[in-house]
């Protein structure tokens, strides 16, 4: 009876490691990636990812002091893991889906090319971020049909236009305030994601460090109303986006 026992622990050690290995469990994180009209949960979670945050610090040598550290400013963040898309179903899958792997591709290489950045979530961490994707590499391994990829992300930054009112004293050009009621751009949408609308809309009426998550929940609210169709007018004040004139999304 004990050997039976010994047996079992032996088998059930060796099992989770394997789907360790594998890419997890029901208990692990769940990786989605969305961009466009594409959203990829990745059905076998990494077993690990890295993340590299640059703060692009220098080192100077000044006469009789030696070498200084001069202090930077935070660079852009990037991420890297690799995982594979099955073609079977395993027990450990992380997320199911009913495509196939090189649908899944499909939809990465899509999202990589059609010029707008993506969104890169991981539930259970802080990692919430808009993004590029900068190297998507795949291929198979062996006869079972699942595709292995590694994947490298770098973080979007999006950017705030400067202001044409030049101010009366410097008559130096000044970046759009991110208060005051009065201001307000319009935008005209097109027939593009609602996601590139989303950012056309923002982006002038918000500072770099709120665009984020204002565009992420103007997104939302957009895919909620069944997105931006051509000549819908968006316009924008620092409180909130109207589409034709009715509330769409308050900040």
């Amino acid at each position: 009876m004990a050997s039976f026992l010994n047996f079992v622990n032996t088998a059930s050690s060796v099992l989770s490691d394997v789907l360790g290995a594998l890419g997890g469990n029901s208990d692990g994180c769940t990786f989605t990636l969305a961009g466009g009209t594409d959203s990829v949960s990745f059905p076998v979670s990494p077993s690990n990812f890295s993340v590299i945050n640059p703060y692009n610090n220098t080192t100077v040598n000044i006469n009789n002091l030696g070498d200084v550290n001069m202090l930077g400013k935070r660079g852009l963040s990037s991420l890297r893991f690799s995982s594979f898309f099955p073609s079977q179903s395993y027990t450990f899958v992380q997320t199911l889906t009913a495509i196939g792997p090189y649908e899944l591709v499909s939809q990465i290489k899509r999202m990589a090319e059609n010029r707008q950045p993506c969104t890169i979530s991981i539930s259970g961490t802080d990692i919430s971020m808009p993004v590029s994707i900068e190297n998507f590499e795949y291929g198979e391994k062996d006869s079972t049909g699942d595709v292995y990829f590694d994947i490298e992300l770098r973080e979007y930054r999006y950017i705030m236009p400067a202001s044409s009112a030049a101010n009366s004293t410097t008559a130096l050009k000044s970046r759009v305030a991110s208060t005051g009621g009065d201001k307000q751009t319009t935008y005209l949408g097109i027939e593009a994601s609602s996601l590139d609308a989303a950012q056309r809309a923002i982006q002038k009426t918000t500072t770099i460090a709120k665009q984020g998550q204002r565009v992420l929940g103007l997104y939302k609210a957009m895919v909620k109303s069944g997105g931006v169709s051509a000549g819908t007018i968006l316009t924008t004040t620092a409180k909130a986006v109207m589409s034709n004139g009715k509330s769409l999304y308050t900040f």
